[in-house]
């Protein structure tokens, strides 16, 4: 399995956890422009040259990305993928997520959804113009209702009409119903099947995120998840996040891990 990495808050000491890489990995690094994530970007090559790096754009105020965001912050964010087109292409990870940190935004940006959608559509459509290779973040699924519902709010879209690969955040140090669980497990085995190499799993969490009280997975869970996507024949698995790496995670997750 490819074991990947998130890391939302990038800074020395995080990103010296790539250090203790010794396999494949690609490492999302969260940034609020490209020329922050080239920076951060040399600093993590220092501590590990044998990483692969991806572009995680963090918008300054509306944070994540959805038809609620910003406009001039979504179009920023095309403009900055134009203008620093890259000669080899470039990974890049569209955290695709309502503004749950600032719920006044579904209001204040409600009207211009259906222009900022667009904006979102562009990036995907224009993808091998600015020589991106898309991935996405997006909510588990548990049913396929709740998947019209996601993409009628803008933040799912069908990979056969816009191709990229799809990470789904299964953290399941977060999900505290079992049944609700249950259903997102059925979920992924249907997913991994229908998509193949499109569909990769998000484990977590290794530490907390934005919102400060996320709770940790334990490495037996994590070995339990990591177990349960081997036998789903998911391919790639990417853990939030990169900066609560330690031995006992390791010990884990190297079981699973290819090997250079």
């Amino acid at each position: 399995m490819k074991i990947n990495f998130f890391e939302e808050f990038p800074d020395e000491n995080s990103l010296s956890k790539v250090s203790l890489i010794d396999f494949p990995s690609l490492i999302f690094i969260a940034a609020r422009s490209y020329s922050e994530f080239i920076k951060f970007s040399a600093m993590a090559k220092n501590f590990n040259p044998h990483i692969g790096i991806a572009y995680w754009p963090i918008l300054e105020k509306s944070y994540w990305i959805s038809p609620f965001s910003f406009q001039e912050e979504l179009i920023h964010l095309y403009d900055d993928l134009r203008n620093n087109r890259q000669k080899e292409k470039l990974s890049i990870l569209l955290d695709l997520e309502l503004p749950l940190l600032n719920k006044k935004l579904f209001i204040r940006n409600l009207f211009h959804f259906a222009r900022n959608k667009k904006v979102i559509r562009k990036i995907f459509s224009d993808a091998t113009l600015l020589n991106i290779d898309i991935l996405t973040a997006e909510y588990p699924l548990s049913s396929r209702i709740l998947n019209r519902i996601l993409r009628f709010l803008g933040i799912s879209y069908p990979v056969l009409v816009y191709p990229h690969k799809r990470i789904v955040m299964f953290y399941t140090s977060m999900i505290r119903k079992k049944s609700v669980h249950n259903h997102i497990l059925k979920h992924i085995i249907r997913q991994s099947h229908e998509m193949g190499d499109n569909y990769h799993v998000g484990l977590g969490c290794l530490d907390t995120g934005i919102f400060g009280n996320e709770p940790l997975i334990t490495a037996e869970n994590l070995h339990r998840d990591l177990s349960f996507l081997e036998d789903a024949g998911v391919k790639t698995a990417t853990l939030f996040q990169l900066s609560g790496l330690n031995d006992s995670y390791l010990n884990v997750i190297r079981k699973f891990a290819f090997k250079n």
